[in-house]
């Protein structure tokens, strides 16, 4: 997503929270962008103004965390045990798809993440979560020799994993419980052995 001022952010958040209602009764694939825009009431032309395309849509949603997280959980991480602010990061990225429901985390689970127009290196949380990493290897707070790179994609494969088991369960389980454990799992995974 380019730098956009923070009235095109509020509308595009506002366009696609109004489109969601559609796009969960349907097949995205079956709904045109003239059917969002008449279910919203926008000219196509105003669509157009805030999204290349339709996908955008979707690619809207993870920004939505982005910005979730930037303001309600970016400020929490202040501990200077980095494990600590990790495990911090993953349960507000719990709470958020839990207050935001089932659907939004069924779209969000059907993005195509190797999409050519979206970079999910550029994504915020992304790009704090890969710092913590480097952070707690830095620190010697990880025993285990990879790089911030590769703790990053595989402790996001596991949030994603939690994330995606909860939508296709139908939301029947506590997810910001389920996470908080799987967290710790990985985490206890890649810290030092204590030897007290």
């Amino acid at each position: 997503m380019s730098k956009i001022s923070r009235k095109q952010a509020k509308r595009r958040q506002e366009i696609i929270e109004a489109a969601i209602p559609l796009i969960t009764s349907a097949s995205f694939e079956e709904i045109s962008v003239s059917d969002i825009c008449r279910s919203i009431g926008i000219s196509i032309g105003s669509f157009y103004h805030y999204f290349s395309k339709k996908s955008d849509l979707l690619i809207g949603l993870l920004w939505l965390i982005d910005e979730d997280l930037a303001e309600n959980t970016f400020p929490l991480l202040t501990s200077e045990n980095e494990l600590e602010n990790i495990r911090i990061f993953s349960h507000g990225w719990a709470e958020h798809i839990d207050r935001h429901g089932l659907e939004r985390s069924k779209l969000i689970s059907a993005i195509n993440p190797d999409s050519s127009d979206f970079s999910e290196s550029s994504r915020e949380s992304i790009k704090k979560l890969r710092e913590l990493f480097g952070k707690a290897l830095a620190k010697g707070q990880v025993r285990i020799k990879y790089d911030a790179d590769f703790l990053t994609d595989y402790f996001l494969l596991m949030m994603r994993s939690v994330s995606t088991d909860w939508s296709r369960r139908d939301g029947n389980y506590d997810i910001v419980k389920k996470m908080d454990e799987f967290t710790l799992f990985f985490l206890d995974g890649i810290k030092p052995v204590s030897t007290e």
